[in-house]
């Protein structure tokens, strides 16, 4: 087994790249950035490098270190074995951190801060240290010595797609075979008798959320945040087509914050709250220049030079960039070719990295 792995790597560091091949690539980077498992420099020059690639074994390396993206059915960190014990499916220590994995071993130091494991000047290290870390052995270290350790993220199971098929025909046929069985041994006169047909229930209403890359899905996001919450005060936000994910203060906690995701509504996306970075600000969605937005989001694909390109998400930050509250619109097409453009909230344009092809 391991012989036929080894051989498998060395066909593939040979075998030439599709430009499907590149484009998967890309979109997997795309979301280990809004994970923020790479920083913006990091994330840029492997994009740059997935647009060049020519073989599968260039486009392997760029993704080795890093977690299967939540985004693509990525599976919910399982509970640590105790006294150290690894996990079967745990990734490498190598393995790239997420912002998520970086809240939990920060929310793991406040609670042994607030039992006694830590003191003050130790807590205080430790946290900007996981700040810091890139990853889960830099996050796993700051913790070793704690009684009670976060969760460790796993490697999602592959699913047998033929299995599922296969099971699935079998269940449609045994159930038809049986509506079929039902119906033959029915009275003549109870089967042609018609069920009643109520005319007076009317079909539910369903009005679907815009894509939220556009400009009606983002003021519909926002009419959203304000109507959950009360205001539009946010610490981060990523909006992707059909879904999006925000960051503000956790209700009552000043120094804290708590992650919501959204489909048309929005849910706790887990159940801790984490200690606020000491540099957040409060970015107000209602300042954000909804027609300078809009003009900017229609034009983003030539604004960076991408030939067919598409808007695949925007990040409403503080951009490192730039050092102020922005919103990043991403821009891809394709074949991998890739931009993207800063904007203020009022509209005026910060940055732009195009493409150059």
């Amino acid at each position: 087994m391991a012989d036929s792995g080894r051989a498998r790597r060395a066909a593939d560091s040979v075998t030439r790249a599709r430009d499907i091949d590149r484009a998967q690539v890309s979109t997997v980077l795309d979301a280990a950035y809004a994970e923020g498992q790479l920083g913006a420099q990091e994330y840029h020059d492997r994009v740059d490098r997935a647009g060049s690639a020519r073989t599968l074994g260039e486009l392997e390396r760029l993704t080795a270190d890093l977690q299967s993206p939540a985004f693509f059915g990525g599976h919910p960190p399982a509970e640590r074995k105790r006294f150290g014990r690894g996990h079967a499916g745990a990734y490498p220590a190598r393995t790239r951190a997420r912002d998520a994995d970086r809240a939990r071993t920060t929310a793991a130091l406040d609670a042994a801060r607030a039992d006694g494991q830590l003191d003050a000047d130790e807590h205080a290290t430790l946290t900007e240290s996981a700040d810091k870390a890139r990853t889960l052995g830099d996050l796993s270290t700051l913790v070793a010595e704690l009684q009670q350790r976060p969760v460790v993220p796993v490697k999602p199971k592959a699913r047998n797609t033929f299995r599922i098929v296969t099971v699935a025909a079998a269940v449609v046929v045994a159930i038809v075979g049986f509506v079929w069985t039902v119906r033959e041994d029915e009275p003549a006169s109870a089967a042609a008798t018609p069920a009643p047909i109520n005319y007076d229930a009317a079909s539910p209403l369903v009005i679907p959320t815009p894509v939220l890359t556009t400009l009606a899905g983002f003021v519909q996001f926002r009419d959203d945040y304000r109507t959950k919450f009360g205001d539009t005060l946010v610490d981060e936000a990523v909006l992707h087509d059909e879904h999006a994910s925000a960051v503000r203060r956790a209700p009552g906690k000043e120094n804290w914050t708590a992650a919501y995701t959204y489909r048309g509504g929005f849910d706790r996306s887990n159940s801790q709250i984490t200690t606020r970075k000491r540099d957040a600000v409060d970015i107000d969605l209602a300042q954000v220049n909804a027609e300078a937005l809009g003009a900017a989001l229609a034009n983003a694909a030539a604004t960076v030079r991408v030939p067919d390109g598409k808007i695949t998400h925007l990040r409403i930050a503080v951009d490192s960039w730039v050092g102020r509250p922005g919103i990043t619109i991403f821009v891809r097409n394709e074949v991998a070719q890739s931009g993207d453009l800063v904007l203020a909230l009022s509209g005026e344009v910060l940055s732009i990295d195009p493409y150059e092809g």
